[in-house]
């Protein structure tokens, strides 16, 4: 790998920016491709400072490494025309999408011979790169260049072995207890609220350490992302489908998202508004 590393991020969603601005900090060029990208995206990666290329065979021919962070609907399409491209350096496979989806998704680009990382990306994009944890699973010589980059980035890094599959894993389980949770959080505020009862289990709630009842300010943020989270949910039912465990919690918290579909993105959203579209006449 070059010395002078161009890293491309698919797409600067607000992960993907986070990791892209610590990356220009660190002296790092940062790529994208803005076509067709909406505009909040386009203002993203323009407050990150990265450099909008104009077609995917000029971004595989400019880049070292390629970190993909997109909606799990959207894994496969990305890599598709990663291989397309004929892209032959390494890939971080940081997509929420289950073990099976990111050993697929290797096995199309070894074609090409790139070399493909399984990438778990952790902690709020809010605190900016020094609240992210890393995780990497693949092969042990690329997984230690892109440790060694995301070092750079100040990220905290962690090796999970050389098995694809394996940060998948990691990322479904924590998104199933943290989103999830805060899905049960919502329907237990709209129950209290419809009885009266919000401000005394808000109270109770201060007791509860760690807890996503406590934070039912929060809800509103977790609104305006819950039309990407559904998506998450439908990847660990298939998982845990798989891995012979009971699979309905998740289709639950989906359920709770799609009643948010309204919110996409907002941040004009207040906690009333958000209960109150969880009941079932709420969208009729």
């Amino acid at each position: 790998m070059p010395k002078a590393l161009t890293m491309a991020i698919l797409h600067p969603g607000q992960m993907g920016a986070v990791l892209g601005s610590q990356a220009r900090r660190a002296g790092i060029d940062v790529v994208w491709l803005g076509e067709g990208r909406s505009r909040a995206t386009r203002e993203r990666a323009s407050a990150a400072g990265l450099r909008d290329l104009g077609d995917m065979n000029e971004l595989a021919e400019q880049s070292d490494l390629i970190v993909a962070v997109c909606p799990p609907d959207a894994a496969e399409e990305v890599a598709a025309a990663v291989v397309k491209s004929g892209f032959s350096g390494i890939y971080v496979e940081a997509n929420p999408i289950r073990p099976q989806r990111s050993r697929r998704i290797a096995e199309m680009l070894a074609e090409t011979g790139c070399t493909v990382l399984d990438g778990c990306v952790i902690g709020p994009a809010e605190l900016g790169a020094g609240g992210l944890r890393v995780y990497l699973s693949g092969e042990a010589g690329a997984a230690a260049l892109v440790s060694a980059t995301f070092g750079e980035m100040k990220l905290t890094v962690s090796s999970l072995g050389e098995e694809v599959g394996a940060a998948s894993a990691l990322k479904l389980a924590y998104a199933l207890s943290q989103k999830a949770g805060r899905s049960l959080a919502a329907v237990s505020y709209a129950l209290a609220e419809r009885y009266a009862v919000g401000g005394e289990l808000r109270a109770e709630a201060e007791s509860l350490r760690g807890n996503p009842l406590r934070e039912p300010d929060y809800l509103p943020i977790a609104a305006s992302r819950g039309w990407r989270w559904a998506a998450e949910m439908e990847e660990i039912h298939e998982t845990l489908t798989d891995a012979d465990l009971p699979d309905g919690l998740p289709l639950a918290a989906a359920e709770v998202f799609a009643c948010w579909n309204g919110f996409k993105d907002r941040d004009d959203v207040d906690l009333t508004s958000v209960l109150g579209s969880l009941g079932h006449d709420a969208g009729r």
